[in-house]
C-alpha cells in the first residue's frame, strides 16, 4: 500500500500514540476505545510491511521506519492547516502566519532588516521569528514546526527546497597567542591541535564544516565543547582556544580588535548559506512574500558589505538532491 494511501485519521491516530508513548493515553485524548486504536495501528502496519512500535512493558517506542513516518506525518498534517489557514483567510491583501528560522550569524546580521523589511512589504503577515543552530533549523523544517529557515551546509535531501544564497570562507579566530599574530592566511595542516572549540557534536561541525574528511583531520579541544556562540566568544576572549568560523559571525569583535582572524588555505574551507523549506509545504501567498524578501535583505547586506562573504551567486542556486 503507498502511503498516499494512508488517511488523515491514520495519521493522525499514529501521531497521537506517538507522542504519547502509550496506547491508553493516546486513546483518552482521542475518545476513542483502545482496542479500536490498536486495530487502526495494526492496519496501517500490514498495509505498509513495517513495524512502526516497539511495544514494551510500559507503553510503546517508534522504531527507526515509525520515526520517519513520524516525520512525514508532521509535516503532512501541519502542511494542510497551514494550506486550510490561507484558504480561509484569502484576500487580495497578502496575510497569515509565517515562522522564519534564522542562524546565529544571520541573526546579529539580519533579523532586524528582515523585520522591517517584511512589515513594510507585507504588513498582514504574522512573523514569528526564531533563532538556533543550523541543525536545529533543519529538523524544525523537517517536522514542519517553521516554515522556513536559513541554515548553513544543509544535507541534500528530496524532502527540502534549498537555495544557496551566499558563500563564506572560514577562518581560524582566537588571541594572536594562540593563532599568531600574523594577517596572513594560514594553512589548514598549521590548525593547533587540540586547541579548536565549537566542533561537536558532529551535526553542528557539519554546519561550519561540510567536508567530513577535513572534519575528521581537527582535533578538538579535549578538555572543552562549547555549544553557544555567546560562551565561544567569552572562550576566544580568554584564550581558552580558538576557534573555525566566518568573519560575519564576529564581526564585531574583530573590528574591536578584541580576536584575530587568519583565513585558512591549502585548502580553503567555505561555508554555505541556504535558505530551506519544506518541499511537500504549500506556497501561501505569505510564505513567498517573506522567502523573496528574506532573500532580498541577504542579498542587500552582502553586497553593501554588512555581511562580509567570500562570493555571491548571481542569483540563488539549488542544491537539493533531485532538484
Amino acid at each position: 500500500m503507498a502511503l498516499l494511501a494512508l488517511g488523515l485519521r491514520q495519521l493522525r491516530y499514529f501521531l497521537a500514540i506517538a507522542d504519547a508513548g502509550a496506547l491508553s493515553r493516546a486513546a483518552e485524548g482521542l475518545n476513542i476505545a483502545q482496542s479500536a486504536l490498536s486495530h487502526h495501528v495494526a492496519e496501517i502496519e500490514r498495509e505498509l510491511g513495517l513495524k512502526l512500535f516497539e511495544r514494551k512493558a510500559r507503553g510503546v517506542s517508534l522504531t527507526a521506519a515509525g520515526r520517519r513516518l513520524h516525520e512525514h506525518a508532521s509535516a503532512i498534517l501541519s502542511a494542510l492547516t497551514k494550506a486550510e489557514q490561507d484558504v480561509r483567510n484569502f484576500t487580495d491583501t497578502v496575510s497569515g502566519p509565517v515562522s522564519l528560522g534564522l542562524a546565529h550569524t544571520a541573526i546579529a546580521a539580519i533579523a532586524l532588516d528582515v523585520m522591517q523589511a517584511v512589515r513594510k512589504r507585507c504588513p498582514g503577515v504574522h512573523l514569528t521569528l526564531s533563532e538556533g543552530l543550523s541543525p536545529t533549523l533543519i529538523g524544525l523544517v523537517l517536522s514542519g514546526a517553521i516554515d522556513l529557515a536559513l541554515a548553513y551546509n544543509p544535507p541534500k535531501d528530496t524532502r527540502l527546497v534549498t537555495e544557496v544564497l551566499l558563500d563564506e570562507d572560514l577562518y581560524l579566530v582566537g588571541r594572536p597567542d594562540l593563532i599568531g599574530k600574523s594577517s596572513s592566511p594560514i594553512p589548514f595542516s598549521n590548525i593547533p591541535q587540540g586547541s579548536v572549540l565549537g566542533l561537536n557534536p558532529v551535526p553542528t561541525s557539519r554546519a561550519i564544516i561540510q567536508a567530513q574528511i577535513l572534519r575528521n583531520q581537527i582535533a578538538p579541544s579535549p578538555t572543552l565543547e562549547v555549544g553557544s556562540l555567546i560562551a565561544l566568544r567569552q572562550a576566544l576572549e580568554a584564550g581558552l582556544g580558538c576557534a573555525i568560523l566566518a568573519r560575519s559571525t564576529v564581526l564585531a569583535e574583530l573590528e574591536e580588535r578584541r580576536f584575530h582572524a587568519r583565513r585558512i588555505v591549502r585548502p580553503a574551507i567555505v561555508r554555505s548559506l541556504a535558505i530551506i523549506s519544506l518541499a511537500e509545504r504549500p506556497q501561501t501567498r505569505a510564505f513567498v512574500e517573506v522567502r523573496d524578501t528574506v532573500i532580498g535583505v541577504v542579498g542587500e547586506a552582502a553586497r553593501s558589505g554588512r555581511w562580509p562573504t567570500s562570493r555571491q551567486p548571481r542569483k540563488p542556486r539549488s542544491i537539493a538532491a533531485g532538484r
